[in-house]
């Protein structure tokens, strides 16, 4: 499986440096305000603007009473975009999102700061766009993560959306 170990410094509640290591795969990013590095190289966010061709992920877990949630994420991902995949780690998938691996990744459920910040800071350094489900910047107590490469941020969001129509 793959896991990261995660840390990111905050000024004000607001991160201003962040490193996300995901050591089975040999990676490590950091951003500190100049961009997004990995393994000491510039990566940004993917470029693809077609959802036909984004790989999509539902992060964070949803706990068995919440399943229907879960169930609407993906049935959300399959009908508006190209690919599903799904990772055991939301550092390692936001991290993913800032080297434009992934295209974006959702959830309506709040995350931890421990699952969140620093990828969120990853991916906001590369390029890419962080908000809550009312569609404003993402802060560490939001309610929802949308993040994505920002050429369709609009179509992941109404993907989370839809998920928050159908709690239960």
């Amino acid at each position: 499986p793959v896991w990261a170990t995660a840390v990111a410094a905050l000024v004000d509640g607001e991160a201003v440096a962040a490193a996300v290591v995901l050591p089975a795969l040999g990676d490590a990013y950091v951003a500190d305000g100049t961009g997004t590095r990995l393994n000491g190289d510039p990566v940004g966010v993917s470029d693809r603007a077609d959802p036909d061709t984004f790989s999509v992920t539902p992060t964070v877990w949803w706990d068995r009473t919440r399943r229907g949630e879960y169930a609407a994420a993906t049935g959300e991902i399959v009908h508006r975009f190209g690919d599903l995949v799904r990772f055991r780690s939301a550092q390692a998938t936001l991290a993913m999102v800032a080297s434009g691996a992934l295209d974006a990744t959702f959830t309506n459920r709040t995350p931890n700061p421990w699952d969140s910040v620093a990828g969120a800071f990853l991916v906001r350094e590369a390029g890419g766009t962080v908000t809550d489900l009312d569609g404003d910047p993402w802060r560490h107590d939001s309610r929802g993560l949308v993040a994505s490469n920002g050429r369709r941020h609009d179509e992941v969001l109404a993907a989370a959306r839809a998920v928050e129509d159908a709690r239960e």
